[in-house]
């Protein structure tokens, strides 16, 4: 499995990547620093089957990278989750809006996180 993660805290990376291990299956992490390299990145990658994006980045923010992930069509299909703190109703129905399938609030809790990684990609 092959999740791309962008994401500007290092903090939050080894999270995600600690919290990945308790998947049981072989994960293949990618990470982007913010999302103009997750752009660059991502020209010259497929086979990716989950996208998790921060909001908040400098350069590109979470939003701009889904507009652009979304407009990839070899990603068409690829679930893409908003992984955010700003989790107002209405910020989700924006989220929702504008691309992304599903939104996951930061701090999130372990088991949350792997939960919603085996719902989303069938995973048992």
């Amino acid at each position: 499995m092959r999740i791309f993660l962008a994401e500007d805290n290092e903090d939050n990376y080894l999270v995600v990547k600690s919290n990945l291990r308790k998947l049981q299956i072989p994960v293949e992490l990618i990470w982007a620093k913010d999302g103009a390299i997750g752009i660059e990145m991502l020209s010259h990658e497929d086979n990716i089957d989950i996208f998790l994006v921060d909001i908040e980045m400098p350069k590109v923010d979470g939003v701009e990278l889904t507009k652009w992930i979304r407009s990839q069509e070899r990603f068409a299909d690829v679930p893409v989750v908003a992984v955010t703190a700003s989790v107002f109703a209405e910020m989700k129905k924006m989220y929702l809006e504008k691309g992304f399938d599903h939104i996951l609030e930061k701090p999130f809790a372990r088991n949350e996180f792997i939960e919603m990684l085996k719902s989303i990609l069938r995973i048992s």
